[in-house]
């Protein structure tokens, strides 16, 4: 008997049967309302910007305060008023004149910051003449003064005191005898100098003198014109001339003296003092400034005759004047002078606190009209010298 045929399908189970997929469930949402959640991830780079915007916020506030700070105090300057000083504003004179002369002598801290009130506020008219301005004062005092007029019209008398530069004292007690009708003589002057009442704030008292002075006052009653009145004292000038010097001292920063040039500000003087009878010429008051600087810090004589002139009164100096035992003989005595030789000007007083760059160790006369040269060596020197020796000059 014969089996049956295989089925190929022998084996084979049917698939189950579909199941029905589930439905999506979605997601809950309020009625109404579709929305997304996003999530913002804070980094260290956000905090920095931050910080970094607020830090330029406080900068830009900070010199804001410190520009309109220093524009108050260019109007008004801190602290009280300072001394009074007398003043002659000349007929024809501009607002920027007036501004010019009222910050050279120090009333205000800045003649732009004036300028630019004027123009703000306006300025009253001013009759040309003599005032007394106080200095450190706010711009609106010194306007107030203007207002008020000058002290002088020109029905009274006006009393010219003019001292040129490098004179000495006793030099200049000879310039107020020669003055018409000057209330008071050179020697009542001098007499009142000797009462010491008037003292410099650069300078050491009358009385605590350097070793070998010959003259306390000298090199510190400052050369420029000054206005008397038929009743002025000798008190009345000297405090002007004392008051106009430590003026000029102070504007030109004579307080940081030993930190500029390393020397206390009444030495710097006497080196002034020396510039100013040494230069002729304008122009070579910085270099002989540092000719003498560097002389003093290399511990070398100074060799300036015109310091020994000064002691011996006599511009024709001898053998036996150079041989002279003297701590005004720069010959012989090393350092500078114990006083000035004379009075400086403010152009002197300027090169002292700010010699020329160089290594100029020497300097002798090139021509008749004042001019030097200046050598670093003793060849160029004795090279030079010849030079001024064959022109008659030395």
């Amino acid at each position: 008997m014969t089996s049956p045929p295989k089925s190929p399908f022998r084996g084979f189970r049917p698939p189950p049967p579909r199941q029905p997929r589930p439905e999506r469930v979605k997601p809950r949402h309020k009625e109404g309302v579709d929305y997304e959640t996003i999530f913002i991830r804070k980094g260290k780079g956000t905090t920095l910007s931050v910080l970094f915007l607020l830090g330029l916020l406080v900068i830009a506030g900070w010199v804001t305060l410190r520009t309109v700070q220093w524009g108050r105090e260019q109007l008004d300057p801190p602290g009280e008023q300072g001394a009074a000083i007398n003043l002659t504003l000349p007929p024809g004179v501009s607002t920027g004149g007036i501004s010019e002369i009222l910050e050279e002598y120090g009333v205000i801290p800045d003649a732009r910051a004036y300028e630019w009130y004027v123009r703000l506020k306006g300025a009253p008219l001013f009759q040309a003449g003599d005032y007394t301005f106080h200095t450190n004062s706010a711009v609106w005092d010194a306007l107030e003064v203007l207002k008020n007029g000058p002290r002088y019209i020109e029905q009274n008398v006006r009393i010219r005191v003019t001292i040129p530069e490098g004179l000495t004292v006793r030099q200049i007690v000879r310039v107020i005898d020669e003055v018409e009708e000057a209330p008071f003589s050179g020697a009542e002057f001098e007499d009142e100098m000797r009462m010491q009442h008037v003292v410099s704030n650069y300078a050491p008292s009358p009385a605590a003198m350097p070793t070998g002075a010959i003259e306390p006052y000298e090199g510190l009653l400052f050369p420029d014109t000054y206005y008397l009145g038929p009743d002025s004292t000798p008190e009345d000038l000297l405090t002007q001339m004392v008051t106009r010097f430590d003026q000029v001292l102070t504007r030109l920063g004579y307080a940081a003296a030993p930190q500029t040039v390393g020397l206390s500000p009444y030495e710097t003087v006497v080196l002034a003092s020396l510039i100013e009878r040494e230069a002729r010429v304008g122009s070579e008051r910085a270099k002989i400034s540092r000719v003498i600087h560097n002389r003093l810090a290399a511990d070398w004589y100074l060799g300036i005759d015109a310091s020994i002139v000064y002691f011996t009164g006599d511009n024709e100096l001898t053998v036996s004047d150079l041989q002279t035992e003297s701590p005004f003989n720069t010959r012989l005595s090393k350092g500078l002078p114990p006083t000035p030789i004379a009075a400086p000007g403010k152009a002197a007083l300027e090169a002292a606190m700010a010699p020329v760059s160089g290594q100029w160790m020497f300097y002798v006369l090139a021509d008749s009209e004042g001019r030097h040269n200046f050598s670093v060596s003793s060849e160029e020197f004795e090279r030079d010298k010849v030079k001024c020796q064959e022109r008659g000059l030395c």
